[in-house]
Order: structure tokens, then sequence, then C-alpha cells
């Protein structure tokens, strides 16, 4: 609990970046406790996805964790990043590989930005206590849409879910 504990203190401030870029459903504050439904986070490990995140705001003007649910990273097989031509340029990762059993769903992607490098966590949700499903894998593919607004010419590298490739923009 420790590990979740630090590695979700900062999410606060990640759930900023998140709206920043489209990428998280609306988060509820609610008697002193703020309920955040998907939340991504890099640590020295890796990157970690959580649903239902719920932190309670304390008397030094921060938040405590209260409950968190980590999801299960999908297996990815591989990435194709895409610069398309257009006005403006447009970068979308292409990503292919297989959820652990059909009956979950690909989660909103976790999508980090920093010192030249994007890392993306990719996640499938849980099933429920009484749900069975079919024990086999399920392939997918994938396109996720990358900020590049303000980025100059260069190279840049992306990373989902282990899986590397980059990308040049001129």
């Amino acid at each position: 609990m420790n590990k979740l504990l630090s590695l979700l203190l900062s999410i606060a401030s990640l759930f900023l970046l998140f709206l920043e870029n489209g990428l998280a459903q609306t988060a509820l504050f609610k008697d002193g406790i703020l309920t955040i439904p998907h939340a991504a986070v890099t640590g020295e490990q890796g990157v970690d996805y959580f649903s239902d995140v719920q932190l309670q705001a304390n008397s030094t003007g921060g938040f405590d964790l209260v409950a968190a649910d980590q999801q299960g990273l999908v297996n990815v097989e591989s990435i194709a990043v895409n610069v398309m031509k257009s006005l403006p340029i447009q970068v979308a990762v292409v990503v292919t590989g297989y959820k652990s059993v059909p009956c979950v769903k690909l989660l909103e992607p976790g999508v980090f930005f920093e010192g030249g490098s994007f890392t993306i966590a990719l996640a499938e949700s849980k099933l429920g206590i009484a749900e069975t499903c079919i024990a086999v894998i399920d392939p997918f593919e994938t396109s996720i849409d990358l900020d590049i607004t303000g980025l100059s010419s260069g190279t840049y590298s992306v990373e989902v879910n282990g899986v590397t490739g980059k990308f040049n923009l001129t």
C-alpha cells in the first residue's frame, strides 16, 4: 500500500494534466473526497493504471489516498507511429495486442510526455464479481492520437506498455 500511496499522492495535479489533454472523465469533489474515475501514474517501476481513485482532503491542503482499484495493462504486441502530413501535422500511434479475455473493454489511455518521450498506459476493465467469460485472448487494434502542439522538429520516442517506437517531426 505504501507504493500505491506514494504513486497516487500526485494524482490531483496529474488529473489537471489529463483534463488539459481531454483524457479524463469528470472528477467529483464531494464531502471532502475527490473521486477520479481513471488515472495513470508513472514511476520508477513503470506505468500503473487505476480506476475509482478516492482522495480525501487533509488539513495541510493536500490529499490522502482513501481507495484505488488497480487495473491490468493489456499486452501490446506492436506499435506503429503514423505522422500524417496534414496541416496541422497529426501523429497517431496504432497499437495492436490482446486483452486477457473478450469480455473486458479497453480503458481510456493515459498519455504522458516528458523529455522528448511519450509514455502511454493502456489498460483493460475488470470482469464483475459474478461475470464469467471464455478464457481466450482477444486481439485488438486501436489508434491513439498524440498531442504534438508546440513540439519542435526532431526525433521523439513512444512507449506503450513497454513496447517502443520513434517518429520524426520535420
